[in-house]
């Protein structure tokens, strides 16, 4: 089994889009997927989970999906825990992951909000989930706007800090003029960040960067 771990710059850069996109490649390609979003908050309502989104996109019974812990609020994770009287415990939900079933090709974890989010009151991160939990590749989703540039530069420092095997996802939510588009991917290039994909605002298919990642 392969570990992918995605997570990203921010919330809202739609890491859960991208986790759905390499989910439905790998399947299309008769391969096996876990889909794990290990803590969610905010869905309420009614609301779509971001595992049922993913799930929506994938076919063929080859994707299954996880989501371990579910709080109301639309809030960093901790805090939305200690809302509704829960503590968030780093341990926990560390087994709460290597626990479930690994008899399939691929093992895709979503994060929640950013790659530094804490995950418990000790400060460990989503970053240091990754380290224990000994991924093969972590996908750093990044919205492809102005900005983008140091956006990347910051989390993909942040990453190669535990000399994890990571990449930039640039994901493109609204259309941006393309001059802008080649200033970012440029000044991303330039800055010997690896681009391992790239999404197009209104496109559904995938355009993958640096090949031999996945």
């Amino acid at each position: 089994m392969r570990t992918l771990f995605v997570s990203g710059s921010d919330t809202n850069v739609g890491k859960t889009w991208v986790v759905g996109a390499i989910a439905q490649h790998l399947s299309a390609q008769g391969a096996s997927v876990q889909v794990i979003k290990p803590i969610e908050s905010g869905v309420c309502g009614g609301a779509k989970s971001d595992v049922a989104q993913v799930l929506e996109r994938c076919s063929g019974g080859l994707v299954k999906g996880y989501t371990l812990r579910s709080f109301s609020k639309p809030i960093a994770p901790v805090t939305a825990a200690e809302y509704e009287k829960e503590e968030l415990d780093f341990s926990e939900i560390e087994s709460s992951i290597t626990s479930l079933p690994a008899d399939v090709d691929w093992r895709i974890i979503e994060g929640a909000g950013s790659l530094a989010t804490p995950l418990s009151n000790d400060g460990r991160d989503w970053l240091d989930l990754a380290v224990a939990l000994d991924v093969h590749a972590l996908v750093l989703v990044v919205e492809d706007r102005v900005g983008a540039i140091g956006q990347a530069r910051l989390v993909y420092e942040y990453a190669n800090s535990k000399d994890l095997n990571c990449g930039v996802w640039l994901n493109e939510i609204e259309p941006q003029d393309a001059l802008g588009k080649k200033g970012t991917l440029n000044g991303i290039l330039n800055s010997k960040i690896r681009i391992w994909g790239k999404t197009q605002s209104g496109q559904s298919e995938l355009c993958f960067g640096e090949r031999g990642w996945l």
